[in-house]
């Protein structure tokens, strides 16, 4: 998958009006857009052929025939695993809920997956295996995503905080040097607290890795490495959810290329972080088995 249908939906808030037309009748009519001439989705969307490859260019590919077989091939993978089809509505049965969440959250894997960039992984694991300390910054659902990485990165000895409170998240980034990393979770990339401490984080020389929506924004701006996810949020799905689930799985990508690129000092110290966790469950009559 290319995750071209996701980049479609995300690129009606920077397409020009001429183009958002032809994204429009992209998302609703995915299936026949793959056999129709430039001609011919041009005349159905009331648009130009020269509006149509420019939309094509616009959002990442290198003409009309490149943006049509990567969708063609996007769309057989929707199809095969039933992707994309599923919508909740109120009174539906719990079984329809389960699915439904599910498959959400399978396809916003699929598509994270297509837009993450190796060059741009690489450079963020290097970073953060060369960091001296590593800062994460994150507001609601994205701080909680800031702590499991905590979490994970101190069990291999790679020093890390993430704050819940905003001066505190202000006061660590003015502390950070070139040496250091900050790691900015949003998912629209314009969280205006978390932009702040990007902001005062690169003015102290760190380096600065953004995980955030497929887009141009502030947060794109300041990054030194750029890790797309995607998601399909609706009514019925607040709290981030799938936005939550890609931007955990890209923390747990982090996190195991760290650990795989200094394996022994990463085991090391997993075995001891490990049995320390174990004796002081034993002491206190509770086995720790997180």
């Amino acid at each position: 998958m290319n995750g071209v249908l996701y980049k479609v939906r995300e690129s009606f808030a920077t397409v020009k009006p001429a183009e958002k037309v032809v994204a429009d009748y992209i998302l609703h009519h995915p299936e026949d857009v793959v056999s129709m001439s430039i001609q011919q989705i041009a005349a159905e969307s009331y648009s130009s052929p020269s509006a149509v490859l420019r939309y094509c260019k616009s959002i990442g590919y290198e003409g009309f025939k490149d943006f049509k077989l990567k969708l063609a091939g996007d769309l057989s993978i929707l199809n095969m695993h039933d992707l994309d089809k599923q919508h909740l509505e109120p009174g539906d049965s719990i079984k329809n809920v389960m699915t439904v969440i599910t498959h959400n959250n399978i396809q916003s894997l699929h598509e994270s997956l297509q837009l993450l960039d190796v060059e741009e992984l690489t450079k963020a694991y290097r970073y953060l295996t060369q960091a001296k300390k590593i800062d994460l910054y994150g507001v609601g659902s994205s701080y909680l995503i800031a702590s499991d990485a905590v979490q994970k990165f101190m069990r291999i000895n790679r020093p890390c905080t993430a704050y819940s409170d905003f001066h505190m998240q202000r006061v660590s980034a003015v502390n950070l040097g070139p040496e250091d990393v900050a790691i900015a979770i949003t998912y629209s990339g314009e969280t205006k607290q978390v932009i702040e401490c990007i902001q005062i984080a690169k003015s102290q020389g760190a380096k600065i890795i953004a995980i955030t929506k497929y887009a141009d924004t502030e947060i794109t701006s300041l990054a030194d490495a750029v890790l797309f996810v995607a998601a399909k949020e609706d009514e019925f799905r607040s709290a981030a959810m799938t936005s939550r689930m890609a931007t955990l799985n890209v923390v747990d990508i982090l996190y195991t290329a760290c650990a795989h690129e200094e394996y022994d000092d990463a085991l090391f110290h997993l075995k001891r972080t490990h049995e320390i966790i174990q004796q002081s469950g034993e002491k206190g009559g509770n086995k720790q088995h997180d």
